[in-house]
């Protein structure tokens, strides 16, 4: 028996540092249970918990900007990249749930940060504190529960899907002029604004592609340890 349990951990030893070998070729391989990344494997767990934490922190200050916005101005979202308007509201000059530290005023010369030119920022102020509560919830499953139902994801899954779908329709919708500031580079400040929108919707996006490997493995292993399938209407 324990000559069957030694050799069964040596074919998984084995077949881990194969496809260790082959990510190793490929650069990133993303897999339900672990990523790997160049040769270095990590589970999907951990990156989806680091990666929660980040994303509930951006969600957290971008909350605090209204609950600012309404103490000091009376408003819901008195965001305006033109400061000499409003005095001491240097906190409201950039949109950081959408990483944009005055990229769209350079693009588009918009004078307000987008959500105000929808509803004057009631729907973002819902938008991050739903956001949050769902990174929480995952949070709180991720570390503390253990065994946790995969429908204990959804909220979350639904909602990191939602937000990487308007960051994409924001970026097609200002996708010329981004292009042009790439590949004609005039403005160094403008190059960094790019970066810290690039970077953050590029790290949700990967966010979102690990989460669903993760709540599929999740899935898989609540299948395999009760017998019964996520939602048992579907079946």
């Amino acid at each position: 028996m324990a000559t069957s349990i030694l050799y069964t951990q040596h074919q998984i030893n084995r077949s881990k540092e194969a496809t260790a070998a082959r990510s190793m070729c490929r650069g990133v391989r993303v897999e339900d249970e672990f990523t790997w990344l160049c040769g270095f494997w990590m589970r999907n767990r951990s990156i989806v918990i680091t990666l929660a934490s980040l994303q509930f922190v951006v969600a957290c200050f971008a909350f605090s900007q209204h609950i600012y916005s309404v103490a000091s101005f009376r408003k819901i979202f008195a965001c305006n990249f033109n400061q000499t308007i409003m005095a001491n509201a240097s906190f409201l000059s950039y949109d950081i749930i959408i990483f944009d530290f005055g990229l769209f005023h350079e693009l588009i010369q918009v004078q307000e940060c987008i959500a105000n030119y929808l509803d004057g920022g009631y729907m973002r102020c819902l938008w991050c504190l739903g956001q949050a509560a769902a990174l929480l919830l995952a949070l709180l499953v991720c570390l503390c529960v253990r065994n946790a139902h995969p429908l204990s994801l959804w909220p979350l899954l639904i909602m990191q899907n939602a937000y990487c779908f308007g960051l994409v329709i924001l970026t097609i919708a200002t996708a010329d002029k981004l292009l042009v500031s790439i590949l004609h580079p005039i403005n160094p400040r403008l190059n960094l604004l790019i970066l810290y929108y690039g970077t953050g919707t590029g790290l949700n996006h990967l966010f979102c592609y690990i989460l669903w490997h993760y709540y599929w493995f999740e899935e898989y292993q609540f299948t395999a340890r009760t017998g019964k399938h996520v939602i048992p209407f579907w079946v």
